[in-house]
């Protein structure tokens, strides 16, 4: 998915827009306030921010004073700002990422691998020689199977990356280091791929046309028909001739 840099969305800055939904995406759930601390907007304007991404139905309730980005908010979250490229350039920047992600897989050093791979978007369509990005999702587990020894690894890595500098943010980024730390190398800041998470956005991914580059199919879900509602019978009254 592609932004135009210069554009607006729900009024905002589309950048801006992309940055927020961006720090709020690695949350499953937020509130209201952490809005203006994702925007960097002066305290009362998150509330107008708020209205404008509810009417784009880029979020979406998820519990009482709780809220959610929906499909379309994580999709423009991992869009890219990026001057369209040639078929040919997109394909080897898939190259690319395809060797990172066996390197992930092979490497001891990184304590997630990935499971699945899943190319979507315009790359699907042969007629399209100029592209915005290369629109990839991918799926990631922890190497170590035991929970307990695996979250011990990962804030040995915690560790280790505050040695060197590379400070790990607050709670949940140190307890997800291992996932952060294996998703930032395998996008590897290129600017032709348009990375996303598949867990997240695998109900929209499941609805469009896609490629399965590693990793098993799945079918998209199956929403049940809604159930009429029964009518209330009424006695007829004993002169009805019917």
């Amino acid at each position: 998915m592609r932004i135009d840099p210069k554009g607006t969305v729900a009024g905002y800055p589309s950048l801006l827009v992309r940055r927020t939904l961006r720090k709020l995406s690695i949350r499953v759930e937020w509130e209201l306030g952490e809005i203006e601390s994702a925007a960097a907007v002066e305290a009362g304007e998150g509330r107008r921010l708020f209205k404008g991404l509810l009417a784009e139905g880029l979020i979406e309730v998820a519990g009482r004073g709780r809220w959610t980005l929906t499909t379309a908010g994580q999709a423009l979250s991992s869009a890219t700002a990026a001057k369209r490229v040639t078929r040919a350039t997109a394909e080897l920047a898939l190259e690319r990422f395809l060797s990172r992600v066996q390197r992930v897989n092979e490497d001891r050093y990184f304590l997630g691998k990935v499971t699945r791979v899943v190319l979507f978007g315009s790359m699907l369509n042969s007629e399209v020689d100029r592209l915005s990005d290369v629109d990839l999702a991918v799926e990631l587990a922890r190497k170590e199977p035991d929970f307990e020894l695996a979250r011990i690894k990962n804030y040995e890595r915690v560790e280790e990356l505050n040695r060197q500098g590379r400070r790990v943010g607050n709670f949940l980024k140190q307890e997800g280091c291992w996932y952060w730390e294996t998703f930032g190398f395998l996008k590897g800041q290129d600017r032709v791929i348009s990375l996303a998470d598949y867990t997240h956005e695998k109900e929209f991914i499941l609805t469009v046309p896609h490629r399965i580059l590693l990793g098993d199919s799945e079918q998209a879900p199956t929403v049940p028909e809604p159930v009429p509602a029964r009518s209330r019978r009424t006695r007829r009254p004993r002169d009805c001739p019917f």
